[in-house]
């Protein structure tokens, strides 16, 4: 596999036969060095391409996925009041590995903080949608344009949308 540094020395290697044919004045020459800049071109294309696969099976699915045993569900649920059967992680790169030495009691704390993580979540949602409708109330059905602006870049910046 290339890696950055030999793409950019294959970019760099193809400069004097740019300048070359920029210079040319015989057809058949610049025929020549464009099939010769073609097929550079065509490695190229081939090593980044083969670099941007490496990257992206280095990248995994991008979340480790836990099936939670019935005991764990069941403490999970008795703790936080939410019945989770599978845990999500963000960031195959991170726990994948860290997998076969996590204990369940470490299992059990990730799926309560995720559990915890979520209501957080769905709360703020709840009061900024509250906050929203009594600014909408406060400002009336024709705000000034520079209100209207604040109230949606609010919208944007609290409910991601």
């Amino acid at each position: 596999m290339a890696s950055v540094e030999d793409i950019e020395r294959k970019q760099k290697s193809m400069q004097p036969l740019l300048e070359q044919i920029a210079r040319e004045t015989d057809a058949d020459r610049v025929q020549e060095l464009g099939r010769q800049i073609a097929q550079m071109a065509q490695e190229l294309g081939q090593m980044a391409a083969g670099l941007e696969r490496a990257h992206a099976q280095s990248q995994g699915s991008g979340e480790t996925r836990i099936v939670l045993t019935k005991e764990q569900r069941e403490r999970v649920a008795e703790a936080t009041g939410v019945a989770l059967d599978t845990l999500v992680l963000q960031g195959a790169e991170t726990w994948d590995p860290q997998m076969p030495r996590m204990s369940p009691a470490t299992v059990e704390r990730l799926a309560m903080a995720s559990v915890a993580d979520r209501k957080l979540k769905e709360e703020k949602r709840k009061a900024v949608k509250a906050i929203l409708k009594e600014l909408e109330a406060a400002v009336g059905d024709s705000p000034a344009p520079e209100t209207k602006a604040a109230i949606d870049q609010f919208k944007r910046d609290h409910l991601d949308e």
